[in-house]
């Protein structure tokens, strides 16, 4: 298990900053992130996964050991493509054959594959949730998931925080950046 640090990360400053200073420890069990405004889930998500440095401050992370889970615009599938072509790019992505017997494979042990040729958008909100978080978990090093707004999808949050959890029980460190509703509801 890794630990994610953000120690004062911002980006710009000042009242309108796009994410003021942050402050974080993320190891065991699951870390719920309330922010709000439309684009700082993704900001935070990207600082918190390595993949973009903070103005002022530090985050402490180890970007090969994290992925960014449903991250819109950054790890997000288009809403048409259908679930098995999701699962096979994911697998090329994690080294592995995306044959089709692979990919049913997959589906099957994860109870899905009833969804496999419709688009993703189909998906039920908890189930997407987990199958996304074990596909990030497919990938070499891969100790820490990022998982980024995940009520944008409905459904019940007390759903796929079970299965977050039920990941972190494995000793994967896990964040979910959310919005402060869902955050109240978890807590």
């Amino acid at each position: 298990m890794i630990t994610i640090t953000l120690t004062d990360a911002a980006i710009g400053s000042g009242l309108g900053a796009p994410v003021p200073p942050l402050s974080l420890e993320a190891g065991a069990g699951v870390t719920v992130l309330p922010v709000e405004t439309a684009e700082r889930p993704l900001l935070v998500s990207m600082l918190l996964g390595g993949r973009l440095r903070p103005d002022t401050g530090s985050v402490d992370t180890d970007r090969d050991r994290v992925a960014l889970v449903d991250t819109p615009v950054v790890a997000e599938p288009a809403p048409g493509v259908t679930l098995q072509s999701v699962v096979a790019e994911e697998f090329t992505f994690a080294g592995r054959s995306a044959s089709r017997v692979a990919v049913r494979a997959f589906l099957e042990q994860h109870e899905l594959l009833g969804y496999a040729k419709v688009p993703v958008r189909a998906l039920p909100p908890a189930d997407r949730v987990r199958l996304f978080s074990e596909l990030a978990l497919l990938r070499d090093g891969v100790e820490a998931l990022i998982v980024t707004s995940p009520e944008r999808h409905g459904g019940d949050p007390a759903a796929w925080f079970g299965t977050l959890s039920a990941i972190a029980d494995r000793g994967i460190t896990v964040v979910v950046v959310t919005d402060l509703p869902t955050a109240e509801l978890l807590s």
